[in-house]
């Protein structure tokens, strides 16, 4: 005999736990992808294919940590109530790593070795930074 356990009314829904997480991992990529776009229009990022300088790595590498910070901020911001909002942030910032990793992957040939470990080893650094500036302004 199965007796159906009646869910906790006191438990958020498990969408309540995603959406903070997909919604910092989506303001850090829209973030990424206009800043990146902004300032190929300009000519500050040399054209795909082009070879980059250091300094320009660096600015990508810059913004691109700055981005992790924020959405992952937002991650913990947008936390349920009663949850500790670090966890959504660290959550965000592997998120992030693991496209980072698909996108090394993939650009291997095309980028030097320590920028590629460099958006590999920071998303989740920024990300803790991100949560803890937003577990701080929760208290």
């Amino acid at each position: 005999m199965t007796v159906d356990a009646a869910p906790d009314p006191n438990q958020p829904a498990l969408i309540r736990h995603i959406i903070p997480v997909v919604v910092g991992v989506l303001i850090t990529g829209m973030l990424t992808i206009v800043t990146t776009n902004w300032f190929s229009v300009r000519g500050l990022l040399p054209a795909p294919g082009a070879p980059a300088t250091t300094g320009v790595l660096l600015l990508s590498i810059a913004y691109r940590g700055l981005f992790v910070v924020v959405g992952s901020h937002m991650a913990a911001r947008l936390a349920p109530a009663g949850q500790p909002r670090i966890r959504y942030a660290i959550a965000a910032g592997v998120l992030v790593l693991a496209v980072n990793v698909v996108a090394a992957l993939a650009e291997r040939d095309a980028a030097p070795l320590w920028f590629l470990i460099a958006n590999i080893a920071l998303p989740v650094p920024c990300a803790i930074i991100g949560g803890g500036t937003a577990a701080r302004r929760g208290r």
